[in-house]
């Protein structure tokens, strides 16, 4: 029986908090500042991430906003890939994938269902939702004037800023909605330039056999920068680049991983979903044979101890398709396709020299006839472009 896909999307993001030793620093500054009426407590709305499927915006939505002492933010993930909300420092030598959930009531039940978390943070201590799934929400009411960063613990580069008045200007719903909307212009809007950069970068590199290399790419990711609608974050696809590539009989295809990601071909007849990437170690050999399970395990770009790349030797002709282990819930998928060598040609062989008598089937003794075979290569040629390094 196979596992639910949200179940199984649920146990890789957890079991990546283990798996990576990433590094994150949320920044936390206090100020002081004391003053004012008291007014009606209300809440605030924040989206965390934006975009669906292999399209994930990793960003709050918008990323810095003001409130009143006594006011609440409700942070709600609006994005198919799951996040954090995390306040403070987690515990000391521990990477941010590692830290534990922390400070908030409620549970946070297996996917699909949702989890409902509240808090009240006060300026000091440590705040984690632990990784929550789309449509979760965790509210933190804030009783003490400060500006209190916050993060993602497991996108490096996803923070925002919410500072807490006791009195004067605050951000209103309505100045919340279009800031984050600007974000989400800008985050939605780098989609097709982001993937053409990452193009460009797949590259063939024909050997001396006539066989040739191809150099392609797990996902495509931007570096954390600033966001219009405040705070910090950037865009990744979780898409192979490219998604199919066609190739000739004896090349070689080697993926980089500029994230955490897996190539992973299922052996025949099973079901990809059931496949853990963090249990089943990474395979030896390099030359697929178009029906084993042939596993990368996890692949990223500057994780300690984690390789960022894998590669493989395709001899046979056929259509190989794989899956990224841990992202296969957004649809992250891609396929090899090996073309076979062209069919023979026959030919004449010229007639001999020698006064021997000729053995023949052919009526009549004419010379007998022989194949040469042709050997071709079929190759991509594929665009323009840069590629972005940094990721969770």
């Amino acid at each position: 029986m196979s596992v639910p896909i949200a179940v199984m999307a649920r146990r890789s993001i957890e079991r990546l908090k283990a798996a990576l030793g990433v590094g994150l620093v949320g920044a936390l500054v206090l100020t002081a500042s004391l003053a004012g009426t008291a007014q009606a407590a209300s809440t605030l709305n924040v989206s965390v991430g934006v975009g669906s499927g292999t399209v994930a915006g990793n960003v709050y939505a918008p990323g810095d906003v003001t409130v009143l002492v006594g006011d609440s933010v409700k942070f709600t993930i609006a994005s198919d890939e799951p996040h954090t909300v995390t306040i403070g420092n987690g515990p000391a030598g521990v990477p941010p994938p590692n830290w534990p959930a922390a400070g908030f009531t409620g549970t946070v039940p297996p996917p699909p269902a949702t989890a409902a978390l509240t808090a009240t943070y006060n300026g000091t201590g440590f705040l984690n939702t632990g990784v929550i799934f789309k449509g979760s929400t965790a509210t933190v009411t804030y009783t003490s004037p400060g500006a209190f960063g916050f993060i993602c613990a497991i996108h490096p580069g996803m923070a925002g800023t919410v500072n807490v008045v006791a009195s004067g200007a605050t951000t209103t719903q309505a100045e919340a909605d279009s800031k984050a909307a600007a974000t989400r212009t800008a985050i939605l809007g780098a989609v097709d330039a982001l993937e053409q950069a990452t193009t460009a970068q797949v590259k063939e590199t024909k050997r001396s056999d006539g066989t040739s290399r191809w150099d392609i790419f797990t996902n495509s990711i931007q570096p954390p920068s600033p966001q219009p609608g405040g705070g910090t974050g950037f865009l990744e696809l979780m898409r192979y680049v490219p998604p199919s590539l066609a190739i000739g009989a004896g090349d070689s295809v080697k993926w980089t991983a500029t994230a955490p990601h897996t190539v992973t071909f299922p052996a025949a007849g099973q079901d990809p979903t059931t496949i853990d990437p963090f249990t089943t170690p990474a395979t030896t050999k390099t030359v697929y044979d178009g029906k084993s399970f042939f596993n990368s395990a996890l692949l990223a770009t500057g994780a300690p101890g984690v390789p960022s790349s894998f590669e493989l030797t395709f001899p046979s002709p056929g259509t190989f398709n794989y899956v990224c282990a841990l992202h296969q819930f957004l649809g992250q998928t891609g396929r090899i396709v090996v073309a076979a060598a062209p069919a023979e040609t026959p030919v004449a062989t010229p007639p001999p020299t020698d006064t021997q008598p000729l053995t023949s089937s052919v009526p009549g003794g004419g010379p007998p006839w022989a194949a040469i075979g042709l050997l071709t290569f079929l190759g991509l040629s594929i665009g323009a472009g840069a590629l972005a390094v940094r990721r969770r």
